[in-house]
């Protein structure tokens, strides 16, 4: 069984990530001890009862006094009042990453807030469930999940080996990638999704005909809104620390929303095209992930219908499948 390249691990934010990885941790044959923080109680107590701990605490020195490694799993714009903390906390040569799911911020602010003695590996694991908080966690939900590694050009080589293997041992796959370009790539896959279905609901209740319109309503609608159940101040976080990124695919989205809708307004019947086109480069999208990734295994389009969507899970089920179909 595998063995932890860390004997203590301190976990800051008890919530879906902190405690799932605590979980993943707790599989593994020489488990490190994991000290979970929290500022809230119920979140300590939902992570202790789901055996993901081997202590909860509220107490920041505690969490972090003996920790090899420490895990930033806050929301990102509390990373920054955590990283203050915990810069005179921290024992010399001890790891610290994150989970943040924005990464130019957040290696700016450790860089200018976390002493030269401490090695920081950014790091932002694509995986996640439709709600957040440690109720949900669960061990698996890293495994085949692309993890993202953004290390400092400061940071120790041991440093970031020793997450790589520990990131491989959660069943992730690291992958390596520059804060900026990060940045630039999750705005489109990750943070526009959201920020479409919250307009989206917002939109469609704010027309007079909502009252009637939410009792005939169905699995579509449900399943393009249903990412407004993502936790609110997580991705306003993500908005407000990666603005410059969203507003770009914010705009490239307005601009196709204005040709549909000129296209519809003239009865244009090159529509059809244009929906013609969006189905194939989905179906591309889900069979290779990508035309120029031939390392990504072809997936059974036919299993995912839209209906079966309703929870993204269940889509992340799908794709995790065809990896595992690979092996």
């Amino acid at each position: 069984m595998a063995r932890s390249p860390f004997a203590s691990v301190g976990i800051l934010g008890t919530g879906l990530i902190g405690a799932s990885l605590g979980l993943a941790l707790k599989r593994l044959g020489s488990p490190p001890r994991v000290i979970g923080f929290d500022i809230s109680s119920d979140s300590r107590r939902a992570a202790n009862a789901r055996k993901a701990l081997d202590r909860a605490t509220g107490n920041l020195a505690e969490a972090v006094r003996d920790a090899d490694l420490v895990v930033v799993a806050t929301p990102v714009r509390a990373m920054e009042l955590v990283f203050r903390e915990i810069a005179p906390l921290l024992r010399p040569g001890t790891v610290v990453t994150d989970t943040g799911s924005t990464k130019r911020q957040v290696l700016a602010w450790a860089a200018a807030l976390l002493p030269p003695e401490v090695s920081f590996v950014g790091g932002h694991p694509m995986t996640g469930r439709a709600t957040a908080g440690a109720d949900e966690a669960t061990a698996d939900l890293f495994d085949n999940a692309v993890y993202c590694l953004s290390p400092p050009a400061s940071a120790d080589a041991k440093a970031v080996e020793q997450v790589v293997k520990l990131v491989e041992m959660i069943g992730g796959v690291a992958y390596f990638v520059e804060p900026d370009e990060h940045d630039g790539l999750v705005a489109g896959v990750s943070h526009l999704p959201y920020v479409l279905s919250a307009a989206l609901m917002q939109s469609v209740s704010a027309d007079r005909g909502w009252r009637e319109a939410r009792s005939i309503a169905a699995g579509g609608f449900a399943t393009a809104t249903h990412l407004t159940e993502g936790d609110p101040r997580m991705f306003a976080d993500i908005c407000l620390t990666n603005q410059d990124q969203i507003v770009r695919q914010i705009d490239r989205l307005v601009s196709h929303l204005t040709e549909l809708r000129g296209m519809v307004e003239r009865r244009d019947e090159t529509v059809f095209d244009r929906f013609v086109e969006a189905q194939t480069l989905h179906r591309q999208w889900l069979a290779g992930r990508g035309a120029d990734d031939e390392t990504r295994p072809a997936l059974a389009t036919e299993d995912i219908k839209p209906q079966s969507l309703f929870f993204p899970s269940r889509l992340s089920n799908v794709l995790r499948r065809g990896d595992k179909d690979k092996d």
